[in-house]
């Protein structure tokens, strides 16, 4: 069984990840102002996402 790797999906989940730490951090109130802390948490909460599901699909196993 060979593992190939999609380098495209890793680096935006690299990038999803490091948003969700600045978002969680509070570094990005600096250029994003949010309205509500809901809306603050609902952001982190989707880049966490984006970044598990990039994650995720940039295994493929190939059949030889």
């Amino acid at each position: 069984m060979k593992v190939t790797v999609n380098i495209l999906n890793i680096i935006g989940a690299i990038a999803a990840f490091v948003m969700a730490y600045l978002i969680i951090n509070g570094t990005a109130q600096s250029v994003i102002h949010f309205a509500d802390p809901l809306n603050e948490m609902a952001t982190f909460f989707m880049a966490l996402m984006l970044g598990l599901g990039l994650t995720v699909s940039s295994f493929e196993r190939v059949k030889s």
